[in-house]
């Protein structure tokens, strides 16, 4: 039985990004889509007054979430959609994830700072601490439009960068998506010289810094990438700044997914400089995994759905 797919959803915002994607993804992959909206308008009020606004809200809102399950309805996609009462957005969605079992776990970008972005004590910065599950960051006003037909993942030779290609695969496997696989080599110093040869000018140890690291990440693709056959692979490698490079990239996908730092506590998802860049600048909703949980985007393919794109 596959996972299913959590999508945290705020009617009051008017930003149905997080929605549309869950739709996008359980679309393709067969798994049950679960929309969670969490209201915290009982924080800082007495018991009794925060039980008198809590039966208000679950009443307002369950209106709204009855109304939005029946449009689901008519568009064919039977989703469960329930209000999750709590003063903490993010608390409210880990344990809704824990207790569900959840295999994704989809949010929002923050309002501030432009059309996508995690900034500190955000809904999705908080999320990704202790992640249950990866979690799906989505920009602002993103829109399905003909559903998911070219991924991207940002590969790098490490551990943390397999797993993140091993999942990509799983979910170009069953979407039949187009594979982009991105490797960015971070330029070294020019004043080193390749091989620790003689020094050389600047333009030819620039010039042969470059070439070595891309060539030496072209074969590291190739080489992750060799076995498989059944896949639309596109290997796409640059030598520049990696973030740099990721973040444009994204413009030409409609998702993309990195992997986690690769230090520190299970079930966390650490992000560096490049991947904090990455999730709150791409233009496309950004996967990422979280470190020591057992199952993976895998756990989201229901082998008995068809593919749609």
């Amino acid at each position: 039985m596959t996972k299913p797919i959590l999508v945290g959803y705020h009617p009051g915002r008017g930003d149905r990004a997080p929605l549309e994607f869950g739709l996008a993804a359980a679309s393709f992959t067969g798994a049950r889509l679960i929309v969670a909206a969490v209201h915290s308008g009982a924080a800082g009020l007495g018991r009794a007054g925060a039980e008198v606004i809590e039966e208000q809200l679950d009443e307002g809102w369950g209106e709204i979430l009855d109304r939005l399950a029946e449009e689901l309805r008519e568009q064919g996609v039977d989703a469960d959609c329930r209000s999750l009462p709590g003063t903490s957005p993010a608390r409210a969605l880990h344990e809704a994830a824990e207790e569900l079992g959840a295999g994704l776990l989809v949010v929002g970008s923050t309002e501030r700072g432009g059309i996508g972005r995690v900034v500190p004590g955000s809904t999705a910065q908080r999320l990704m601490h202790g992640a249950p599950c990866p979690i799906a960051v989505v920009p602002r006003s993103w829109q399905r439009g003909d559903g998911l037909r070219t991924i991207g993942v940002g590969y790098v030779d490490t551990a943390e960068g397999r797993d993140a290609l091993d999942n990509a695969l799983a979910l170009a496997r069953r979407s039949g998506a187009k594979l982009r696989v991105l490797s960015a080599a971070k330029e070294r110093p020019a004043t080193e010289t390749y091989g620790g040869g003689d020094a050389l000018t600047p333009a030819t140890r620039y010039e042969e810094f470059t070439s070595a690291l891309r060539v030496s990440a072209e074969q590291a693709v190739e080489a992750a990438t060799s076995g498989v056959s059944d896949i639309e692979i596109e290997p796409d490698v640059s030598v520049g700044d990696p973030g740099d490079f990721l973040i444009a990239a994204s413009e030409q996908l409609d998702l993309l997914i990195c992997g986690s730092r690769g230090y520190g506590p299970a079930r966390a998802v650490l992000l560096g400089g490049v991947s904090h860049r990455v999730v709150s600048e791409a233009r496309c909703p950004v996967i990422v995994l979280a470190r020591g949980v057992d199952t993976g985007l895998e756990a989201l393919v229901d082998e008995g759905a068809g593919a749609s794109g």
